[in-house]
C-alpha cells in the first residue's frame, strides 16, 4: 500500500512495500530540470547529474558506483526539462547501503575542480555525438522552432559553449538554489519493513541539508501558437525527418488523458491509423508516429515521420489527411475501446518492476500533480468517449497554428511552398 509523508526538513517521501522479490528501488526526484536554468546556467542541471556521483565528503572518486555495484546493485541518473532523478536498484538486504550512498551523493558532493573539468568535456562529447545523429538534430530543431520563449526550446543537455563556461562557484550556486529538501521527493519501492525504512529515511535524509529553501525562479511563458510556422533545413543526410506539431496543455490539464488516447489511436503501434495509411498501405514512410508530450507547462502533440527524400511531400500530405479525418468524424467505439485497453495494459506493465513502480510514484508526486492524480488519470482514460476525442482533436489539432519542422536531404521534394498549398 502506497504511503506518503513529509520529513520535518520538508522532504517528501513516498513508499510502497512489495515483497514479490528481494529487491528495493530507491529514487531521489529533484524538482529542477533544464527548463529552470537561467541564460547563464544553461547545461547546469545535466552537469549536476554527472557531478553528484564524482565524490563526496566521505567517498572518493568512483567510490559511489563501486559501493553499489559491490552489493550487486545499479546506480544511475537522468535529467529532463522538469526534473533530475538519481536512482538505485539493490538487493533488499542492502537497503541501508543504498540509502546511505544516494543520500551522501545528493547531500555532500564535493564538486571537485578537476572532476568538473573532466565532466565538462564528457558532456561536450555527448553534445557532439547528438549533433552527429540526424534524428536528434531534427528533434532539437522542432523544439527550438516550437518554443521561442520558453526554455523547453533548448536541449536538456545544453550547448557546448555554455557548458564550457561553467565554474565550480556557479555549479555550487545552482546546487544550493535547487537541492534543498522541500524541492525533492524520495521514492522507495520493494522488499522492506516499513518501520525500519522510516527510521533509515530519517537517519540518512533527515536533518539540515545546509541549503535554504528559496523561491524557485519563474519560467518564461510561451505565447499561444499563432499562424503556421515552417522551418525546413537541408543537410547531407540519407532520409527526411519531419515533425508536425501543435501546442497542447501541460500534465495537470483535464484534456491530458484524451490527448494520450488520441496519440495512441492516431500513431502508436502497428494498428494505429498513421501506420496503416502512411506506412503499410502506401509505403510512404520508414517510420511514422504521434506523441502527446505534456510536461509541467504547455507541451506538444506531434506527428513524426522518417521517409525517403522523394516521398516527403506525399508522406506529409497523407499524415495531414489522417489528422484531418480524426477531426472530421467520431472514431468507431471498438477502435476506441481497443486503444484504451492498450493504455491500461501498458500501465500494468510499467508497474511490474520495482524501479518502474518507484518511477511512477516519483513522477506523480514530483511532477504530475500528486499521487492521487494517477488514479484520476486512468479513470479519465476509461471515461473518454468518441465525441470527447473528436472535440479534443478539433480544439488542439488546428492546422492554422501548425508548426512544421524538417531536416531534409537536398533532393527532397518537400518545400515551404508545397506545405502552404
Amino acid at each position: 500500500m502506497t504511503k506518503r509523508y513529509t520529513l520535518p526538513n520538508g522532504l517528501t517521501v513516498v513508499v510502497d512495500p512489495q515483497h514479490r522479490a528481494p529487491v528495493v528501488a530507491i529514487q531521489v526526484w529533484v524538482k529542477v530540470g533544464s527548463a529552470d536554468e537561467t541564460p547563464d546556467e544553461i547545461g547546469l542541471a545535466h552537469l549536476h547529474e554527472h557531478m553528484l556521483f564524482k565524490g563526496t565528503a566521505k567517498r572518493g572518486i568512483g567510490d559511489i558506483a563501486r559501493s553499489i555495484e559491490a552489493s550487486g546493485g545499479e546506480i544511475n541518473a537522468w535529467t529532463s526539462f522538469d526534473q533530475t532523478v538519481y536512482h538505485v536498484v539493490i538487493a533488499s538486504r542492502h537497503l541501508r547501503d543504498g540509502l546511505d550512498v544516494l543520500s551522501d551523493a545528493v547531500r555532500s558532493s564535493r564538486f571537485d575542480e578537476n572532476e568538473l573539468s573532466s565532466e565538462i568535456e564528457v558532456v561536450c562529447e555527448e553534445i557532439k555525438r547528438s549533433l552527429d545523429m540526424p534524428s536528434r538534430r531534427a528533434s532539437a530543431a522542432l523544439f527550438a522552432h516550437a518554443f521561442r520563449v520558453h526554455p523547453y526550446g533548448r536541449p536538456v543537455i545544453g550547448y557546448a559553449e555554455n557548458v564550457r563556461s561553467h565554474t565550480r562557484a556557479r555549479v555550487i550556486s545552482f546546487y544550493q538554489k535547487h537541492y534543498c529538501p522541500s524541492n525533492m521527493v524520495l521514492s522507495v519501492v520493494g522488499d522492506f519493513d516499513e518501520d525500519q525504512l522510516e527510521a533509515l529515511v530519517h537517519e540518512y535524509f533527515g536533518g539540515d541539508f545546509g541549503q535554504r529553501d528559496r523561491n524557485q525562479p519563474t519560467r518564461p511563458v510561451e505565447p499561444a501558437f499563432s499562424g503556421c510556422r515552417v522551418s525546413l533545413t537541408q543537410s547531407e543526410i540519407k532520409e527526411a525527418y519531419l515533425h508536425l506539431a501543435f501546442q497542447i496543455p501541460g500534465v495537470e490539464h483535464p484534456a491530458t488523458a484524451a490527448l494520450d488516447v488520441l496519440a495512441m489511436l492516431v500513431g502508436q503501434g502497428d494498428s494505429s491509423r498513421l501506420s496503416i495509411e502512411v506506412k503499410r498501405k502506401r509505403s510512404l514512410a520508414k517510420d511514422v508516429s504521434t506523441w502527446a508530450w505534456t510536461p509541467r507547462e504547455p507541451g506538444l502533440f506531434a506527428a513524426s515521420i522518417v521517409c525517403s527524400a522523394d516521398q516527403a511531400k506525399a508522406a506529409f500530405a497523407q499524415t495531414l489527411a489522417v489528422l484531418a479525418a480524426v477531426k472530421a468524424a467520431p472514431v468507431p467505439i471498438d477502435e476506441l475501446e481497443t486503444v484504451k485497453s492498450l493504455i491500461e495494459a501498458e500501465a500494468v506493465y510499467q508497474r511490474e518492476t520495482m524501479q518502474g513502480l518507484a518511477r511512477k510514484l516519483g513522477y506523480y508526486e514530483a511532477v504530475g500533480g500528486g499521487l492521487e492524480r494517477e488514479a484520476k488519470y486512468y479513470e479519465s482514460i476509461a471515461a473518454v468517449t468518441a465525441a470527447q476525442l473528436q472535440a479534443v482533436a478539433q480544439e488542439y489539432l488546428t492546422f492554422e497554428r501548425l508548426v512544421v519542422s524538417g531536416l531534409l536531404p537536398p533532393e527532397s521534394d518537400l518545400t515551404e511552398a508545397a506545405i502552404a498549398e
